[in-house]
């Protein structure tokens, strides 16, 4: 061997060390990237760009964070189909909680899309005919009021998974993007921007890997390839979390409770939501609708009336409110119930218009998209 070729060994192998000591290297204990820009969904609801009509707008508006932190525009570059230069992405499958801390440690947001809940994930169309055609059982959803659209049990989504019919679990209409910007390891918590929830959101570690592990586990980060030490385009603009915040986070993880049939746990995270101080009628409408099916499944008849009744006082031009509320009145049995049954159920009809649809998508569904007559998805409704 020549003495050429052995420099270049012993520097092969003086890089190969460096670079394992490197990985070896414990990460910090916590980070937290300051300055990443909040986008909430309602602002990206009228984004245009080719195939914004099949991408949910929490996406776009996770991507545009993201983006936005690095001084680049998501919505603008896919509207021009660009890229900008010298850019490179930290993107995987089947990631691990480390893959993650090491990106944020590096002070990188990362884009992910868990599971809806932490107990349900919303259902697209292609696996549940895959479903049908195989056909593979999974297990069957338990009732909800339908507002926020089909969910199943990610007992469920594994069933599917496992039977061939995972194409479409993860689809861009029906995902639920968050931006990742911290992690504690003391407390055992992400922080991450949520579009529909709020900034400044908290999973703990558990909670978010069990989401996670019901998409796949992937995650998305693009970034400069060189890392500046203040990027150019940091917008410290971050709006403190409200009590709609929550009251939304509540309404969600309740939902997911319905739909894997644990209505007293729904009922008590549901009447906790209720109690809280500042939260907005349209809030209070969705937080008491699932309650009135909550109180119906678990027998309290009677209550599930009041309780949906006090739904529509809140916010009175939501067909499946109506809908809901005419069908409990059924179960009471009585001559006068039958009437007003009769009478919600043409309020529901009255409501399914273009007019009331596109008050329900810019109240209701501000913040994430709520279900319409015909099953479009109020939210991304465009006038």
């Amino acid at each position: 061997m020549t003495k050429t070729n052995l420099i270049r060994l012993a520097g092969a192998a003086c890089l190969l060390l460096a670079a394992a000591a490197l990985a070896e290297e414990p990460l910090p204990s916590k980070a937290y990237i300051e300055g990443v820009p909040f986008v909430p969904y309602h602002d990206m609801r009228a984004a245009r760009f080719p195939d914004s009509g099949v991408v949910n707008p929490s996406l776009t508006a996770a991507a545009q964070m993201m983006y936005g932190y690095w001084g680049a525009d998501f919505v603008a570059m896919a509207r021009d189909k660009a890229k900008p230069a010298d850019w490179v992405s930290s993107s995987g499958e089947n990631g691990t909680l480390a893959d993650l801390k090491a990106l944020l440690a590096r002070g990188i947001p990362v884009q992910v899309a868990p599971s809806t809940t932490p107990d349900a994930q919303h259902l697209y169309m292609t696996p549940k005919l895959c479903a049908q055609f195989k056909p593979v059982p999974y297990t069957s959803p338990h009732p909800a009021s339908g507002a926020l659209g089909e969910m199943i049990p990610l007992r469920a989504v594994e069933e599917l998974r496992a039977g061939g019919c995972g194409v479409g679990l993860n689809d861009s209409v029906i995902v639920a993007s968050k931006l990742l910007i911290g992690y504690d390891d003391e407390r055992q918590v992400l922080t991450m921007h949520d579009p529909s929830l709020g900034p400044d959101l908290e999973f703990g570690y558990a909670e978010f890997e069990r989401m996670w592990r019901a998409t796949e586990s992937r995650y998305w980060g693009q970034h400069p390839r060189t890392i500046p030490a203040v990027p150019a385009g940091r917008v410290p603009d971050v709006r403190a979390r409200t009590p709609d915040d929550q009251a939304g986070l509540m309404l969600f993880r309740a939902y997911g409770l319905e739909v894997a049939g644990d209505y007293l746990q729904a009922e008590r995270i549901l009447r906790e939501a209720l109690a809280l101080e500042g939260t907005s009628p349209t809030r209070r409408h969705l937080l008491k609708l699932e309650l009135a099916v909550s109180l119906n499944e678990t027998g309290r008849c009677a209550e599930a009336i009041d309780a949906a009744r006090g739904a529509n006082a809140e916010f009175d031009g939501y067909a499946i409110a109506h809908r809901v509320l005419a069908q409990l009145l059924a179960c009471s049995g009585d001559r006068a119930a039958a009437k007003e049954a009769k009478r919600e159920l043409a309020r529901a009809k009255a409501l399914c218009n273009a007019e009331a649809q596109r008050r329900v998508a810019d109240e209701l569904g501000r913040d994430f998209h709520v279900m319409g007559c015909q099953g479009e998805m109020l939210g991304w409704y465009r006038p």
